[in-house]
């Protein structure tokens, strides 16, 4: 067993007696039995106490997800999603966010386990194919890496307030629709914007703009109405 506890952060309505919760935390149980259940995160310094965070995931998109607070968390803390469905999670965004690893609602108990011990062991629990394909992404870049910090500024500074909005949101995991309805505009103007985006950041893709975002948005700088 490990020393730290886990913390478990639920959503508000979250049915804490319901039978799929229940498992969840006899699995953690047998981790350890320090484990913190509540719907807010704990304040920023005492956040070290705990050894993983498990972040419900029930309903919602990576857009929702992965707010500012989550993504600020999981850069000093392991983080990981569980009861996520499917199609609602993008992994790779969520692996790029700096999360740890995904649990779906539908896992066995034993691959729930199995999970959170090889995240505490400082792995990552993602399909080898989300891996695979993000990894090879990121060293098709490599060349990008080099770029002076001034020439980043320069890239950060040609963005308009509404490019910097929508590449926020494409970083979150949000699809152009989406994007769309956030900002009241219509699917084309998103488009346009995106492609534009691709030609100031040197993007050649979603994932490229969306690493270049994390690396070099801060958050301050990001206009989201």
């Amino acid at each position: 067993m490990i020393s730290k506890s886990l913390f478990v952060l639920t959503k508000y309505h979250t049915d804490l007696y319901n039978d799929d919760f229940l498992l969840l935390l006899k699995v953690l149980e047998t981790v350890t039995p320090k484990v913190k259940v509540d719907s807010r995160l704990p304040a920023i310094d005492s956040r070290a106490n705990f050894a993983l965070f498990l972040v419900d995931a029930a309903y919602s998109s990576c857009s929702e997800l992965l707010n500012e607070e989550i993504i600020d968390l999981a850069k000093s803390n392991h983080v990981a999603l569980y009861n996520a469905t499917p199609t609602k999670v993008h992994e790779q965004t969520a692996l790029l966010a700096n999360i740890k690893g995904i649990i779906y609602k539908n896992d066995e108990p034993e691959n729930t386990f199995k999970g959170v011990r090889r995240i505490l062991s400082g792995e990552l629990w993602f399909c080898r194919k989300t891996m695979s394909k993000t990894l090879s992404e990121l060293v098709q870049q490599v060349p990008n890496f080099v770029k002076t910090p001034q020439t980043d500024l320069v890239s950060l500074n040609v963005l308009t307030a509404r490019e910097k909005s929508v590449i926020s949101l494409l970083a979150k995991g949000a699809k152009n629709e989406d994007i769309a309805n956030t900002l009241n505009i219509s699917c084309h103007t998103v488009k346009t914007h995106i492609y534009s985006a691709f030609r100031k950041t040197k993007s050649r893709n979603r994932i490229e703009l969306a690493n270049w975002a994390q690396r070099f948005m801060p958050a301050a700088s990001i206009v989201t109405r």
